[in-house]
């Protein structure tokens, strides 16, 4: 970044917010518009859980492997690139595993019901290996080494409103299409999927080429001070671990946050579609409002978030996390002031991404950043995905006789319980990192 021209500042910057952009809505299908999709078909909400436990392992094993891999070829551009534009094929293919089309291939309607869980699975673990070899792997080391500390606070909490932006522009377009629409059957729900499916996997494949022009040159040194597999679990290593403290207890922060974030968000728009104040137009509204609301107050708070400081800003943003989730247990089928506690648990949700994300990469240890991802990968994703979307679907006390006779499990208000525990337990190593610090400052101060 030393004797950058403008140009090259632009172009570094809008390749960071582009993949960043449109790997959150490659995300965003996943954790969220999938569930949707596969649950119009299949009316059966096991296969949420199954499929964000089955990604998340194999978004992590991906990151030990390709992130040590592009430390020792010194290459992000290909992985990026070459990864976008397959990722876009995948989120393609989910438009094809309809149940229509699994009885066909199945033979008989239960058959077809048992595929569309296993093949949406299958499909979703193949786009997770790709996207995650393009995005957690390597376009996350590539942010870390690209961007200087100064910027990351702001940066960050463009990056954090991602995956509302995309959330945004999909429910624009499922609007337009039509989607979702609990009062059609799975049948005729199939083709308007379908085009959206094509429409957003087109345009990923696309923004992956682009980016074959837009990345700047690889400008890291190959990492071969290690073998590839010692490399690979270097991260783990108790020496790793006593070197770098500061990042071990803020991944630690991040790993109690996110289980609080994964115990709703897979759910999420489920959980508001079943309600019947959100019935119809209500529900777009109500999102849009609460993510736009939401999205506006944290950009506005990013251009000062280094300045506040980004551990400050932290401890209030979890406890309106938390509280804004105790408030969705109690606050029933109110429209109102669901929408209102809802602006209060995204804004916390966001402000804590962009504060936790900001102070991991300020954390990271240099040289070796691509193996670091792994590390990042267990703690703030892996672990959380499996915690928080099982935790939830534990203690779902709602069930209902789907369409095809069956008595599921339905996302309710109990999830909200699950948010607030974690969310307060995310204070207790940040709050240790804090006070470190500031004794450490004390001291500082008495030596001088």
């Amino acid at each position: 970044m030393e004797n950058e021209t403008k140009r090259e500042k632009a172009r570094r910057l809008s390749a960071i917010l582009l993949l960043g952009l449109f790997g959150q809505i490659a995300w965003a299908i996943e954790n969220n518009y999938i569930n949707l999709w596969v649950f119009s078909q299949s009316h059966n909400t096991d296969h949420i859980a199954w499929m964000t436990t089955g990604s998340a392992i194999v978004a992590t094993l991906t990151t030990f492997f390709v992130g040590a891999l592009s430390d020792r070829l010194g290459k992000r551009k290909p992985f990026i690139a070459g990864g976008y534009s397959i990722w876009g094929i995948f989120v393609f293919l989910f438009g094809v595993m309809s149940l229509s089309n699994m009885e066909v291939l199945g033979g008989s309607r239960s058959t077809g019901l048992i595929l569309v869980g296993v093949m949406n699975l299958v499909v979703d673990c193949v786009m997770t290996f790709f996207g995650s070899s393009a995005n957690d792997a390597c376009y996350n080391a590539f942010v870390t080494e690209a961007t200087s500390k100064e910027e990351r606070p702001f940066l960050e909490t463009l990056l954090s409103v991602m995956p509302l932006l995309s959330l945004a522009i999909m429910m624009l377009a499922g609007l337009l299409l039509g989607i979702p629409d609990a009062s059609k059957s799975e049948a005729e729900i199939a083709g308007p999927w379908f085009v959206f499916f094509l429409i957003f996997g087109a345009l990923t494949t696309l923004v992956g080429i682009v980016s074959f022009f837009l990345l700047p040159k690889d400008q890291i040194a190959p990492s071969r001070k290690e073998g590839y597999f010692s490399h690979m679990v270097s991260g783990f290593k108790p020496s790793s671990v006593k070197a770098n403290p500061s990042f071990y207890i803020a991944l630690l922060s991040f790993l109690c946050f996110n289980v609080a974030v994964d115990a709703f968000l897979p759910y999420f728009m489920v959980y508001f579609q079943n309600l019947p104040s959100f019935a119809g137009g209500n529900f777009y509204v109500a999102l849009g409002s609460i993510m736009g609301a939401a999205s506006l107050l944290v950009i506005l708070l990013g251009a000062f978030l280094e300045k506040i400081g980004k551990r400050k800003v932290l401890v209030p943003a979890v406890l309106l996390m938390g509280a804004g989730a105790i408030g969705l247990y109690f606050s029933g089928d109110n429209l109102g002031l669901s929408i209102a506690l809802g602006i209060l648990l995204i804004g916390g949700y966001l402000v804590g991404t962009a504060s936790l994300g900001a102070e991991i990469r300020d954390q990271t240890p240099a040289g070796d950043v691509g193996a670091y991802q792994s590390v990042r990968m267990v703690f703030a994703v892996m672990l959380p995905m499996v915690i928080g979307s099982n935790l939830s679907a534990l203690v779902f006390d709602s069930t209902y006789v789907n369409d095809f006779g069956e008595t599921v499990k339905a996302p309710d208000r109990n999830m909200w319980i699950v948010v607030a525990i974690a969310a307060v337990l995310t204070l207790a190593p940040i709050l240790w990192l804090i006070l470190r610090d500031y004794k450490a400052a004390k001291r500082a101060e008495k030596g001088s």
